[in-house]
């Protein structure tokens, strides 16, 4: 089921009993006498909508401090509604109760408010499948969110709107407010919002945005000016400078080079210089240490030698007296009975002098080593020294080029500071131009703007199918002229052969805006678009009003005719055929038709004491 029904009306006191009006789906009608809360029901059922913010403040009432109203939202199931006879928040209770607040209500804000769900307006756009929809205020393209009271005067029509010469449309009957309602009845007509509208900025702030654009430029010139002032400067002169300084460090540039490359150079050479250096030194020191170690390898080889000369010596001696007398007893040598080891010392004496001369010839080469290493090493310290002296020479060329480099160098960085403050003058220059053709642009730009909203309304093929949605309600109704009908894109109203609906009588103003209303449910029906549910109409047949006895006087002429017709009997079977997408309430002065009785739902106000019903509300 789409859309919302409505259950029953409620309303409870401590010393009162319980005033209760029940609906049923489909056809609903209330007719009786007038001042007896038939009017009132309506707008109890938008105050229980959140649509407004308190009863009419009646004697009645005041009986009475909390109002009931069962309701079916859409797919959700059935649920009660609570809200006090003097305002502020409603509760919401699961299933359909009538006095009895429950401990599992939930509280619902009765103020809308986009960025929220617990509010009513949500929980009720959300079963019609309208929760989270935009409409577009204004030409600028602001969108407001729709509520459940922006699509209240879709919900309930009221006596005074539904004989209004203004267009079903434009209920609320201020200009400024038609942008919003053409296109809230767009939504209604095709199910499309305006979300994906791109908003432009209002004619007054486009004409303050661009004032404070051009003020925002005046002061940024003003503050150029002022630095431009205290620099002193020209434009074309410092561009003069700036040629010349350019032109002149040209040279500067080459000769800083050239000193950097020579610099770089001997720097380089230096370095080499040193490393050989510091290589011939590790190898002087090497020879020093191998000088200190062949020295005591000579004295190894002076002692040694001496050794074996003693050994020699000896064994010469030894050897030499073997041959002769013995001393003691004087016997010849071949007379000995021993030798005393004579050959022994033969053999040592030989062994020690060939040791000897070997070691004389290691000698006599040690002495040819050590003074070719004493010729390279000295070779060696001439080289370091010419060496240092080179290096010596190669320090003071460092510092000359140094000392030049860095007076070139300080004449560029001179150069480059002048012109960086030059160019800095220029750049101030550059900035003050932009910023007067910046605000050239902007003293052009138009303030107006050329249709960049997206027009207002539902198109004019969805307006021709609601025309002809409008005729085929009025035909079923048996309304006179019906084939004549149209709707007017441009008025937004019911036209009758070109004659504008506010040109009639109250009554036939009064029939064709309940055929605006009930052809929009329709439409929507047909094309499977989202609709409230339910539909209540106050006072649509005033036509059949007695002059003398209603406060709207004599019948026009046209309203003679309607009343003449059986209109009255057709709107009610088109209504109650309905019954399966729409619930429809009809508030009547007047008696409905005998034969549609059987149709509808029945309450009647009597206005009388002990007749029937008087009212709504017991009679304070």
């Amino acid at each position: 089921m789409n859309g919302l029904r409505l259950h029953y009306l409620v309303f409870t006191g401590a010393d009162v009993a319980p005033a209760e009006l029940e609906f049923v789906d489909g056809l609903n009608i209330i007719f009786g006498a007038s001042n007896t809360g038939k009017s009132f029901a309506s707008k109890s059922i938008l105050f229980m909508l959140g649509a407004s913010s308190r009863l009419p403040d009646t004697d009645e009432i005041k009986a009475y401090d909390a109002v009931w109203m069962g309701i079916t939202l859409g797919d959700q199931g059935e649920f009660t509604l609570y809200r006090a006879t003097h305002g502020g928040n409603l509760k919401i209770y699961p299933g359909l109760i009538k006095s009895t607040i429950a401990a599992n209500g939930v509280v619902l804000r009765d103020r809308h408010d986009r960025n929220r769900t617990d509010t009513v307006s949500h929980r009720l756009l959300e079963a019609i499948g309208l929760a989270g929809k935009w409409i577009v205020r204004d030409g600028s393209g602001t969108k407001d969110s729709l509520s459940i009271r922006m699509l209240s005067k879709y919900l309930v029509v009221a006596e005074n709107d539904i004989l209004a010469e203004e267009s079903p449309v434009f209920l609320s009957g201020t200009p400024a407010e038609r942008p919003v309602e053409r296109n809230l009845f767009k939504l209604l007509l095709t199910g499309q919002d305006d979300s994906a509208v791109v908003a432009v900025p209002k004619l007054s702030e486009r004409k303050v945005a661009k004032a404070a654009k051009i003020e925002l430029v005046d002061e940024m010139l003003a503050q150029l000016d002022a630095e431009l002032s205290d620099a002193n400067v020209d434009e074309q002169e410092t561009k003069d400078q700036i040629a010349r300084l350019d032109e002149s460090v040209a040279g500067l540039q080459g000769r800083l080079r050239t000193a950097q490359e020579d610099l770089d150079a001997i720097v380089v050479q230096r370095r080499g210089t040193l490393d050989q250096k510091r290589e011939l030194q590790e190898r002087a020191g090497e020879l020093d240490l191998t000088l200190q170690r062949f020295a005591k390898l000579q004295a190894v080889y002076a002692s040694d030698l001496d050794r074996l000369h003693s050994i020699e010596e000896g064994g010469f001696v030894l050897a030499a007296m073997a041959a002769r007398d013995c001393a003691i007893c004087g016997a010849p040598p071949d007379a000995q009975t021993h030798n005393h080891a004579g050959e022994e010392i033969s053999m040592a004496y030989t062994a020690a002098a060939a040791e000897a001369r070997k070691i004389e010839r290691e000698q006599r080469e040690l002495v040819h080593v050590i003074a070719s290493l004493e010729a390279e090493a000295n070779g060696l310290r001439k080289t370091i020294l010419l060496l240092e002296e080179e290096v010596k020479v190669l320090d003071s060329s460092v510092e000359d080029l140094r000392i030049q480099e860095a007076s070139l160098r300080g004449s560029y960085e001179t150069y480059t500071t002048a012109r960086v403050g030059l160019v800095k003058a220029i750049e101030l220059f550059d900035r003050r131009a932009k910023l007067a053709a910046r605000r050239s642009e902007i003293c052009a730009e138009p303030t107006r703007r050329n249709s960049e909203a997206s027009p207002a309304g539902p198109d004019s093929t969805t307006l021709f199918d609601f025309g002809e949605t409008v005729k085929s309600v009025l035909k079923a109704w048996k309304f006179p002229d019906a084939e004549r009908v149209q709707f007017d894109a441009v008025i937004n109203d019911i036209t009758i052969g070109g004659k504008p609906r506010a040109a009639n009588g109250k009554g036939v103003r009064a029939i064709l805006h309940s055929a605006f209303k009930v052809a929009v449910f329709v439409h929507c029906i047909e094309n499977n678009l989202p609709q409230p549910g339910f539909l209540v109409l106050d006072t649509p047949l005033l036509t059949y009003r007695e002059p003398l006895t209603s406060r709207h006087g004599d019948l026009a002429q046209d309203e003679q005719a309607l009343k003449s017709s059986s209109l009255a009997e057709h709107f009610y079977r088109h209504l109650a055929s309905l019954k399966e997408h729409v619930q429809i309430i009809v508030i009547e002065n007047s008696n409905p038709p005998q034969a549609i009785r059987s149709l509808a739902s029945i309450e009647i106000f009597t206005g009388q004491p002990g007749e029937g019903r008087f009212g709504l509300l017991a009679r304070a």
